[in-house]
This record gives structure tokens, sequence and C-alpha cells, in this order.
């Protein structure tokens, strides 16, 4: 599916807390994984183990991806990815030390990694009450079909909307976007309908987000939406692509965001 790419002014410098830790993680690797599977593995587990030692939840649920009706076994593998990216880029290794190997009493093997870690500590706390409602929006979308869905947020806020596919040329933010779409503030309570009609969020004339699939040979194509709420507005400036906009996602603090992101198929009719 093919969307624009788009560049945007610099995002607002922000402080970030940080706690240097010492943390081991281990993994029992089964008889079909790799060395350097099971060895990437340890290392992960001293991740999570490291955010532990930092004060810092190992659950990362701003990476849950929703998906409504069938079809969530889809997207297990992608999920699992933005857990892994958002992970690293809150646990930032500065030294790390692999154990030999060693045989467990089942004769699987055990990888051993310790690290030292500089960790990102966030100070404040997710903002209850700031949220947002999305009505129409779907799991599944027949091949050239156009996306609207419905937004209401419970404060004024501003509006990012990323979608991703499965090649960087299908990845994109398609709200705002520069001579398209502009940014301006919603208002609480108010719904907007996606893609915008009305002249405050237009530059010229009205644009359709048609769902597609590029490969005449594919009957389905998978992408995921991401919606993010923000009170102030923070823009993206950066190519459009997980790592980039989960790090743009951890600079700006947790009371000041609300993020969803929404699993997407698209079918040939």
């Amino acid at each position: 599916m093919a969307l624009l790419l788009v560049i945007v002014a610099p995002l607002s410098a922000q402080r970030e807390r940080t706690r240097m830790v010492t943390a081991t993680g281990s993994y029992v690797a089964g008889n079909n994984e790799t060395p350097a599977y099971g060895q990437a593995q340890a290392l992960f587990e001293a991740k999570k183990q490291a955010l532990r030692e930092a004060g810092v939840m190992e659950d990362i649920s701003s990476t849950a991806i929703i998906v409504t009706g069938s079809g969530a076994e889809n997207f297990k593998e992608i999920n699992s990815e933005l857990g892994r990216i958002e992970l690293e880029g809150r646990v930032r290794v500065k030294e790390q030390t692999d154990a030999p190997p060693q045989f467990t009493n089942d004769g699987l093997i055990k990888y051993s990694t310790t690290i030292r870690a500089e960790v990102l500590v966030e100070e404040t706390d997710e903002d209850m009450n700031f949220q947002f409602k999305l009505e129409g929006i779907k799991n599944t979308y027949l091949n050239k079909e156009r996306m609207t869905f419905a937004f209401t947020p419970t404060a004024d806020c501003y509006l990012r909307i990323f979608f991703f596919g499965k090649t960087p040329a299908n990845c994109a933010q398609i709200f705002p976007i520069d001579g398209i779409f502009k940014d301006v503030q919603l208002k609480a309570g108010v719904s907007v309908q996606f893609p915008p009609e009305t002249k405050p969020f237009l530059y010229d004339k009205p644009f359709e987000y048609t769902m597609g699939i590029d490969n005449e040979r594919e009957n389905l194509e998978q992408g995921v939406l991401l919606i993010v709420a923000l009170k102030k507005p923070y823009p993206f400036i950066d190519d459009v692509n997980y790592e980039n906009v989960i790090s743009w996602l951890s600079r700006i603090k947790r009371n000041e965001k609300r993020v969803q992101w929404y699993g997407v198929n698209i079918v040939r009719d």
C-alpha cells in the first residue's frame, strides 16, 4: 500500500533521567534453536531484568496491538517486535559479558549474559483522564476500500496517525500531512471524522485514505495503524519505521500522550 512520507519540524528537546544498573539474563535454548538465537534471548532477558533493577515496569503496554474481531494470531510477531524495540529504546547497554554455554540436566544448553546498562526512567505516570474514542475503525478492509473513522478526545489535543506496511515504501505518517492536512488542535468532546473534509483541517481539496494491495499475486496484506493523541504539538521528523516512531514516542512524557496500535488486514473481494 503506497502512502506519502512526511517531514516536519523538529521535536522539542526533553530531559531524560537515567539509572545505571547491572543485570543478568539467561535462556535455555530448544533443540532446534541456534547458539546465536539463544545468546540473543539471554541478552533480551538481561534487558528485562535491567528494567526491574531500575524500578521500571517490565510490561510495556503501549505496544499492544488491538485487533477487532478475528485474526489476532496474525499480528503476534509484529506485537513482539514492537515490544522488543521499545525495550531496547529504554535500555542502553554499556558493557556486556557472555558466560560460556552450560548443559542442563535435560541435555539442553543454557546461555547467560550480564550487562551494565543505562535505563531510561520515566518520572511521570499516565494521565488516565486523557483518553480518546475511535468509532468506525475496522480490522479488515477490502482492497481499494476507503478507510474512515471518527476520533473523539476527552481533552484538547493534537493528533498523529502513522501507517506501517510490510516495506519501508508502505510506511508513512498519514496525519497531519504538509500541504494536505493541517496540524490543528482538536477540542475535548468534539468528534472529528477522518479523513477530515472541513476547511480548518485542509490546505486545499479533500483527501481519501484508500487501502490497497500492491502485489497482484497476493490476496492478503497486513499493516499496523498507530493513533497518537498529544497534549502538545510534538512533530515527527524522521523516516517512518517502527524504530524511529517508538524512539520519538519515548521522548514524550507519559502524561502528555495517549497511544493505540491497531492491526489491519487488507483482502481482495
